[in-house]
């Protein structure tokens, strides 16, 4: 039997996804996603040798307040309303750390000195983060705080300085130019304050939602080209609603439609500990679990899913163990794969997947491979094989032109 051909399409500015080539559907424009972003000040020319004060400590702190720098400032109220003193959240970029051991949220009122990000109002809110930079690369790393993510990747909240102290600012030690930025030397570390302001407005539309802090990597060299580790996104709740939603979301793998908040996910069906195990030219692959989800795309996903007509779409989310038996690292990011059935032939969604870095020889890393049906192929197919024909290594096709297959059974 002739199979028809799942095929998927990428704009530069849009994500397009597609279930078969089959399915007529007219053109959509994405709209434009403004990204809200907030510049540093500019570096001072002087060094800072100064050292992290802990103001949980000091009898300066008020209502719990982690950064008293924020009242002093503004000269308002500033009231703790939401609290995490241990976030887990602790990154390891092939020897550059970055670790925040405790955030809150800081409602200000009543200021006499507002700052820009209020709107021109006497109220608004302060999200601090306790952090912590070590650079143990061996040499020189290039680092940039990280952003908040609100309801999709589409929304993102730069750093503020202006209510952070010089002092407890996290950043190098010696500044730099835009032409030659800063950097953290060989040992270098720095623990001190990484906030985020915003109006009330902006705020609560963002307490709402499945908020994330996005942790680039670090880099050896300042056009970030020769990465140190790779991208992390991670939950960041800031309030006990937010964070009971992202609790209910950790049972789906982790692959972008949940990191980039591109859909809401319904649990259709799972297979957990299948570990069936293919290998080829020193590279194993183990078949660890299989996701079905039913997609709800979020706002500014909607126009980017193609071909499914009016029916739900299904994802089918692939977990891989990768094991590099090769002397030289393994990159997983491009992989080729593909989905069957008796009658259609689904390709991998790259956009949507995700996986844990390169490989170093003799390790592990996770790869999430997707897949999208229409809910109705979803129904009528008990069976499916998975073909993974080319892995893109750092010479060509790991796999050397061999295709590995798995069996995989509702």
């Amino acid at each position: 039997m002739k199979k028809k051909m799942g095929v998927i399409s990428v704009l530069s500015t849009a994500l397009l996804l597609s279930a078969c080539s089959n399915h007529d559907d007219g053109s959509t424009k994405k709209a434009e996603k403004k990204v809200e972003t907030t510049s540093q000040s500019e570096s001072k020319s002087k060094e800072n040798n100064a050292s992290f004060t802990d103001k949980t400590s000091s009898e300066s702190a008020k209502n719990g307040v982690l950064n008293s720098y924020i009242a002093d400032s503004t000269k308002g109220q500033a009231d703790v309303i939401f609290n995490n003193a241990n976030p887990k959240i602790d990154l390891n970029f092939d020897g550059f750390k970055f670790k925040v051991s405790h955030y809150q949220v800081v409602h200000v009122k009543n200021a006499e000195n507002e700052p820009y990000s209020f709107d021109g109002d006497k109220e608004g809110y302060v999200i601090t983060l306790k952090a912590t930079v070590e650079n143990q690369t061996g040499g020189k790393a290039y680092f940039n705080n990280p952003a908040v993510q609100g309801k999709d990747e589409y929304n993102t909240k730069q750093p503020d300085v202006s209510l952070v102290d010089e002092t407890d600012r996290v950043k190098p030690k010696k500044d730099g130019t835009p032409s030659n930025p800063a950097y953290y030397d060989k040992g270098e570390s720095k623990t001190g304050f990484i906030q985020y302001e915003l109006s009330k407005e902006k705020y609560e539309i963002l307490v709402k939602e499945k908020s994330k802090l996005v942790v680039s990597n670090a880099s050896k060299d300042s056009m970030m080209r020769e990465h140190l580790g790779e991208k992390q996104i991670v939950d960041f709740p800031l309030s006990d609603a937010s964070a009971k939603k992202q609790k209910s979301d950790n049972k789906f793998f982790d692959d972008q439609i949940v990191t980039k908040n591109i859909a809401e996910k319904t649990l259709l069906e799972q297979k957990n500990e299948i570990n069936e195990k293919q290998s080829q030219n020193n590279i194993e692959l183990t078949l660890t679990g299989v996701q079905f989800t039913k997609l709800d795309p979020t706002d500014s996903f909607k126009n980017s899913f193609r071909g499914f007509g009016n029916e739900d779409i299904v994802a089918v989310t692939v977990k891989m163990t990768v094991k590099n038996g090769s002397s030289d690292s393994l990159p997983i990011n491009q992989f080729s794969a593909f989905l069957d059935t008796d009658a259609m032939h689904y390709f991998n969604q790259g956009s949507l997947e995700s996986d844990s870095g390169d490989v170093k020889s003799g390790q592990r890393g996770d790869k999430y491979l997707v897949f999208l049906l229409k809910k109705s192929e979803f129904e009528k197919n008990k069976n499916f094989k998975l073909k993974i024909r080319h892995i893109e290594g750092n010479s060509g096709d790991a796999l050397k032109d061999h295709e590995l297959s798995f069996n995989i059974k509702r």
